[in-house]
């Protein structure tokens, strides 16, 4: 038993593609949730800074003060822009959320009123759209509200109090100032500030979208790698060598791959899209243009990369190795395991180079957005998948005749 148990153990360490898997696929998957998560890339206590897009209606010198004291925090990266700029901002999905100060804002402050601030937002981001609005509304009190109201009562006392002496003036003037920083006046953050979703949750919810783009497109990457991999298997049983032997011209038979692989990568998502509107009510119909759309694009991309992975491996083993580590970490940072808003700055740069990301930004244009086709995001997103799948086909066909062809 012993033996048997040391000779399993002797071919484990030898095969060097079985030893990288199981070491490899672990290590990077806690590397990027450590990072996506916070747990690393950033020191103890330190909070990344919330990109706050501000749109100033009221332009003058009492709203100027306000966005500068917001963006001297080092919680917040502030950036000004029109109104109809920023809420086209959130209604692309650029961001999450814009703050809006109205026109007015200047007088409500003088005159101790409310101000005129609203904050506009995507309701499919609600924990990030959360966390910036818990953020400001703390800071925002400090900065205008609590000033307003102290800056109020104290012209009143001042109004009442005409002969009263400068130094118990002065002390009196310090206790009011306390009392309106207490937590009691904080308890009216709430209708600080009017809360309006620009985009709100109607028939489609944001997670079921998610859901069905994400989980749709990581599962359809790991099925076209199969695809390509039956090249390898073709060149093992000697198919290929008698395919060459044929008049079919060498590059057909890759093409020919392609043509498959896209089939069923089209297929595959119509599908899963079908179930997802029998079984929890997806709006398809009404976006069927459009859908149809992004899964030719879609499917166009992950099957040029089934067909590029296979095509410089020597074996169906290596594909299937490479593939797993591959696709888990596209899935990862491309937003169909952990939701890119949450995750470090740099790797919501980096999630641009997945095909993942494209497809999921998509159909969130599509479903939640409700974008036309001919919309020029919408359009932006299409051309990418379909750029990405060029450049993998035709880095397969050069792969291609350099090592499948070898057939000595």
């Amino acid at each position: 038993m012993i033996k048997l148990a040391l000779k399993d153990i002797q071919l484990f360490f030898a095969d060097k593609r079985a030893l990288m898997l199981t070491v490899a696929v672990p290590m990077a998957l806690i590397t990027l949730f450590a990072f996506a998560f916070g747990g690393a890339g950033q020191t103890k206590g330190e909070s990344r800074p919330k990109t706050l897009v501000i749109a100033d209606e009221d332009k003058t010198e009492v709203s100027k003060n306000a966005i500068a004291e917001l963006d001297s925090l080092k919680e917040f990266k502030v950036s000004q822009t029109s109104l109809d700029s920023a809420e086209n901002l959130v209604k692309k999905g650029d961001v999450a959320a814009i703050l809006v100060f109205h026109k007015g804002f200047r007088d409500s402050i003088n005159a101790g009123n409310k101000p005129p601030i609203e904050f506009k937002y995507d309701a499919a981001k609600e924990a990030e759209t959360g966390i910036l609005q818990g953020a400001l509304l703390g800071n925002l009190m400090g900065i205008i509200g609590v000033k307003s109201s102290a800056k109020s009562a104290l012209e009143k006392f001042d109004s009442e109090n005409p002969t009263m002496d400068s130094a118990t003036r002065e002390r009196i003037h310090t206790q009011i100032s306390n009392n309106f920083s207490s937590s009691e006046s904080k308890k009216q953050s709430d209708s600080f500030i009017k809360s309006t979703p620009l985009i709100a949750e109607e028939e489609n919810s944001p997670g079921l979208i998610h859901a069905v783009a994400g989980t749709a497109i990581m599962m359809l990457l790991f099925s076209v790698v199969g695809m390509g991999a039956s090249l390898l298997d073709e060149k093992q049983e000697g198919t290929l060598k008698k395919l060459l032997y044929s008049p079919i011209r060498p590059n057909s038979i890759l093409f020919g791959k392609m043509i498959y692989a896209n089939f069923v990568s089209a297929f595959q998502l119509v599908i899963m899209f079908i179930y997802a509107k029998l079984v929890f009510g997806l709006d398809i119909f009404s976006h069927l243009a459009a859908i149809l759309l992004m899964i030719l694009a879609i499917g166009y991309a992950c099957s040029s990369f089934g067909v590029f992975l296979a095509s410089f491996s020597k074996s169906r083993q290596q594909v299937q190795g490479m593939s797993t580590l591959i696709i888990l970490v596209m899935s990862c940072i491309g937003g169909s395991m952990i939701p890119t808003f949450i995750m470090p700055v740099f790797m919501q740069k980096i999630s641009v180079f997945s095909v993942n990301y494209w497809g999921i930004q998509g159909f969130y244009d599509i479903f939640w957005r409700m974008l036309p086709i001919n919309d020029p995001t919408f359009l932006s997103r299409i051309l990418v998948l379909f750029l990405l799948g060029t450049v993998l086909n035709f880095i397969a066909l050069q792969m291609f005749k350099k090592n499948i062809l070898k057939i000595a």
